[in-house]
């Protein structure tokens, strides 16, 4: 048997402006900033993780710099590091962390050129619990890949995912959670980042959050609706440099006994794009900001690279 990451606990991306950043994320997303260390910016939600969200400055475009992933154990940690070993050479071993939530973990990088880390035994908070109208979570990402088959591989047997729904466009994997997905990949030509969703409490944090983006000069470019596998509300946004971002609640809640389906079954009548079937089309500058952050790019030598925490 495999073992299974339990989902995600943070992202790090970088921005050309980062104190800039930090304040959209406090002041309008609504999260709460933990600690300023070194050049990197921690913001949590309302969860137990340490963090969701690590700012740092960007040395050249924005990009999506890492996906942090939460482990069982130390010994879970050690036995997923086999795994991924197996699937890339570019993974290096499991250590004490010093920096962020510390723990003991390790950095690996995937086919695409994404960069991963998985850990565990890290210092949280003790204070957690949905409160109205502020993210918990980020309950998953969205990846584009040009390689279904060799992305899905690598999810499934490096890092234990269940692959639970397919549409016509989309890939739904499960973690070591009652979440119905943690990874989502896109059926596209280049690999990019699709977008990140962020979990609110409910239905009306979700409208209270749109409600205040708005407010603040940010815009719904795909929302508000209804998903059909994840069950999930939805409404997404351009975040700073129009980083791809999604407030969402109420996902779909699954155990061992959910049966996954496919494109058929998933399938929205003609003009529908969501559940309820009130939701518009994406606008023109959601589908252009899906292709705009690729993984990042590194010229470092071998020890250096991406992967490394």
């Amino acid at each position: 048997m495999k073992d299974r990451v339990r989902g995600i606990r943070s992202i790090e991306i970088a921005m050309p402006d980062p104190a800039r950043a930090a304040r959209f994320y406090r002041d309008v997303w609504n999260l709460s900033e933990v600690e300023i260390a070194g050049s990197t910016i921690y913001m949590r939600g309302t969860a137990h993780y340490h963090h969701v969200l690590a700012i740092t400055q960007a040395h050249g475009t924005p990009a999506l710099t890492r996906i942090t992933y939460d482990a069982a154990s130390r010994s879970a940690v050690d036995r997923l590091y086999h795994q991924v070993r197996a699937h890339t050479d570019r993974c290096e071993p499991p250590r004490e962390l010093t920096s962020g939530s510390r723990g003991y973990g390790f950095g690996f990088t995937d086919p695409d050129g994404w960069n991963f880390a998985i850990v565990a035994d890290v210092v949280d908070h003790t204070d957690q619990g949905p409160r109205p109208d502020r993210p918990t979570t980020i309950t998953h990402v969205n990846l584009n890949t040009p390689d279904i088959p060799r992305a899905s591989a690598f999810l499934i047997e490096a890092l234990g995912f269940r692959l639970i729904d397919e549409t016509q466009a989309l890939i739904f994997f499960n973690a070591d959670s009652a979440d119905h997905s943690a990874m989502v990949l896109s059926k596209t030509p280049i690999a990019t980042l699709n977008h990140v969703a962020f979990e609110m409490p409910d239905l009306d944090s979700v409208m209270r959050g749109a409600g205040r983006m708005k407010d603040h000069g940010y815009p719904i470019e795909w929302g508000i609706g209804r998903h059909g596998p994840s069950g999930n509300v939805f409404a997404y946004f351009a975040g700073p440099e129009e980083f791809p971002i999604e407030y969402t609640g109420e996902v779909r809640q699954i155990d061992s006994s959910y049966k996954p389906q496919g494109a058929e079954y998933w399938r929205w009548p003609p003009g529908r794009a969501d559940e309820w079937g009130v939701t518009s089309p994406h606008t023109e500058r959601w589908k252009r900001i899906q292709t705009m952050f690729a993984p990042p790019k590194t010229t470092a030598p071998p020890h250096e690279l991406g992967h490394r925490l």
